[in-house]
């Protein structure tokens, strides 16, 4: 139930409660009469208080201090408490709320913070550091040679706890960072947590030693499927999900959200920054390792992604680098194989997909995973059927497989259905 105060004209409220200390000889036995605290009736007294709640004027007129005429005479307003408190909630948040956007508007403009060959991230820092500071939080900054010091507590889940981090004053504008950006743009690590998560091995290795070449603190956390095997790797923690469609990932981060954060800050300035990059292929090799799939049965490269604003993005200058033919609702599609492999394989690192895109474009080997299996059955196995390869094989289906199989020349087929034969030339 709502507690209903009332506010009254100021020299009313003090003269009321003076006439309830001088009827009871004091504010003690008045506090018993009145079953409310001794200091809280001196506080309405001596206007420490700006409103009384109505019961107990409703108290004060049946004991007869006060009359129902001098209330309505001096009555300036009632109110629920309840709804005050939310009004002040709201105007104290509306008032933060101002105060953060004058903040954000202070932060440097793209343009300001990136040079001939870096990013000057001390000056993005230097604006950014009074949105992090508050009164449960304040930053402690060393300035060190190439990096800055920062130590701060937080509230955790866990408790109260204690960040060390470090930040570079300058993020240098290199092969490995563009496709460092474009993979966290595609596999980064949720909240505070600056990294990425993924399970290939050249991948973890690169971002392990890039974070490393930035001064982070390094953690490794493996989240998995229950009852799924282990991976056999290296981990600091291990969380296990009920629901996981992937298996498992490990997460290679730092706790560093002040690092994530100039991250997120470079994603939303995403259009400037590929406009003036002058190695877009590394970038979009880095994103393709995290998000993309070398579709060896319509011989394709496609980008994985849903976001509206991204995909504008992405779509623009994909175009200008030639390797874009339409976007499918899921992917950003390429057909133009040549293109492919001269703008982007240069800089990847995922082996499966960098030999899986160079057999699509000459077919030659190595062969993608799975394809050695099946043009060994077939020479110990002529003139199977795709039915009878499948079935022996223990797949589903084995159509594209066998496709490309045949348009490369590793096999033949003939009659119907189709009986299959490993070709002579084996691919020449």
């Amino acid at each position: 139930m709502k507690k209903i105060m009332v506010k009254l004209k100021s020299k009313f409220q003090c003269k009321i409660f003076q006439r309830v200390i001088q009827k009871y000889k004091g504010s003690i036995n008045a506090s018993k009469i009145l079953k409310v605290n001794a200091s809280t009736i001196r506080g309405y007294k001596n206007l420490y208080f700006n409103s009384v709640p109505k019961k107990l004027i409703k108290d004060l007129i049946k004991l007869k201090i006060l009359s129902e005429k001098e209330l309505e005479i001096n009555l300036l307003s009632q109110f629920s408490n309840e709804d005050q408190i939310k009004k002040s909630l709201l105007s104290g948040r509306e008032k933060r709320k101002k105060y953060f956007i004058n903040l954000k508007n202070d932060i440097p403009l793209f343009s300001k913070i990136i040079k001939t060959d870096f990013l000057d991230l001390s000056l993005w820092f230097s604006k950014y550091k009074y949105l992090v500071n508050s009164n449960f939080r304040k930053l402690q900054i060393n300035e060190e040679t190439n990096n800055f010091l920062i130590s701060y507590s937080n509230f955790t889940k866990n408790g109260y706890k204690k960040f060390l981090v470090k930040l570079p004053k300058k993020i240098f504008l290199t092969e490995d960072f563009y496709y460092f950006f474009g993979l966290w743009c595609g596999d980064r690590t949720g909240g505070k947590r600056f990294g990425v998560a993924n399970k290939n091995p050249e991948i973890l290795k690169f971002v392990t030693q890039y974070l490393k070449e930035n001064y982070q603190n390094i953690e490794r956390i493996l989240v998995i499927k229950e009852g799924f095997p282990e991976p056999p790797i290296k981990y600091d923690k291990k969380y296990s999900l009920k629901n996981s469609h992937n298996g498992w990932v490990l997460s290679i981060h730092s706790n560093n959200g002040i690092f994530a954060s100039f991250f997120y800050y470079l994603q939303s300035n995403l259009n400037e920054f590929l406009n003036i990059c002058n190695n877009k292929g590394a970038f979009f090799a880095g994103l393709f390792d995290a998000e993309g799939n070398v579709s060896l049965y319509n011989k394709s490269f496609r980008w994985a992604c849903k976001n509206k604003e991204l995909i504008k993005i992405y779509t623009k200058y994909l175009k200008e680098m030639g390797l874009y033919n339409k976007y499918d609702g899921n992917c950003l599609i390429t057909y133009d194989l040549e293109r492919f492999i001269k703008l982007i394989v240069p800089y990847m690192k995922h082996k499966d997909k960098i030999n899986n895109s160079n057999f699509l474009f000459s077919g030659k080997p190595p062969l993608p995973k799975g394809y050695n299996e099946i043009l060994d059955f077939i020479k110990n196995n002529s003139k199977k059927n795709a039915k009878e390869i499948a079935k022996a094989l223990n797949k589903n289906k084995l159509y594209s497989e066998l496709k490309l199989l045949s348009d490369f020349h590793f096999i033949r087929h003939e009659g119907y259905p189709y009986g299959y034969e490993v070709c002579n030339s084996l691919g020449a």
